[in-house]
């Protein structure tokens, strides 16, 4: 029997605080036209921890000038997730380590 593991098109990269003790506290970056129930769901459904609160902020790209052009980065989105139970996160953490050790099995 295969295990089929959707993923989602919500690509969510984790930026950890260095200066907190709280584990249930995570911030996330991700593109600026996710939802904080699809932040919610994402988070529930493949990395299986219970999330309790979802806050966002938009965040435009930073702009540079060089060499008279302007350089611009993507806008994006932060997202600051209180978690139900304390859990531990590594920066690294994604959901392809997951299906690769299913087919080491």
């Amino acid at each position: 029997m295969e295990k089929v593991v959707h993923f989602p098109k919500l690509p969510i990269e984790f930026l950890m605080r260095t200066s907190s003790n709280n584990n249930r506290d995570v911030l996330i970056k991700t593109i600026p036209s996710a939802s904080k129930p699809e932040i919610k769901r994402v988070l529930e459904s493949v990395y299986g921890c219970e999330v309790e609160k979802v806050r966002t902020l938009n965040m435009r790209g930073k702009k540079k000038m060089r060499g008279g052009r302007l350089i611009a980065r993507p806008d994006y989105k932060k997202a600051y997730v209180t978690l139900k139970n304390p859990s531990s996160f590594s920066p690294d953490m994604n959901p392809i380590h997951l299906v690769k050790e299913e087919k080491n099995k």
